[in-house]
């Protein structure tokens, strides 16, 4: 039978998170969601910066971003999981404090993605189905 020690963790070190990071990881949180896109006129890093606003404060990070909607979605809903996706993976990743996120519609998209989108999650549901049945 094996015995475990536990090691009490010891915090001698300063660990710093820089903007970039946290916006990337905002930038994946948003890439994870189906429907959504950044509200970007270019695809300049320059023009996402404009998309996604981090503030560090006393009492936690604030993230502002701005996104487009497809037509075919409830942009209340949608507003509701973009906001649990970025403060779920922000703190799963910096264990910091996550004070706000806000998000800002500019705007809904009518490109016809859904197409893509349900071919997608038919995929992958159909890949589940069967690994599941195996």
């Amino acid at each position: 039978m094996a015995r475990f020690k536990k090691i009490p963790q010891v915090h001698e070190g300063k660990v710093v998170y820089y903007d970039g990071i946290i916006d990337g990881i905002v930038l994946l949180a948003i890439k994870e969601i189906p429907y959504i896109e950044l509200d970007t006129k270019e695809t300049s890093s320059l023009s996402r910066n404009n998309a996604i606003k981090v503030k560090r404060a006393q009492d936690g990070i604030h993230i502002d971003v701005t996104v487009k909607i497809h037509y075919s979605q409830n942009v209340s809903d949608m507003a509701f999981k973009i906001q649990e996706s970025i403060r779920h993976n922000v703190e799963a990743m910096t264990e910091r404090h996550v004070a706000s996120v806000n998000v800002h519609i500019s705007g809904v998209s009518f490109d016809d993605k859904t197409d893509e989108f349900k071919a997608q999650t038919n995929e992958t549901t159909e890949n589940a189905n069967t690994t599941e049945n195996k």
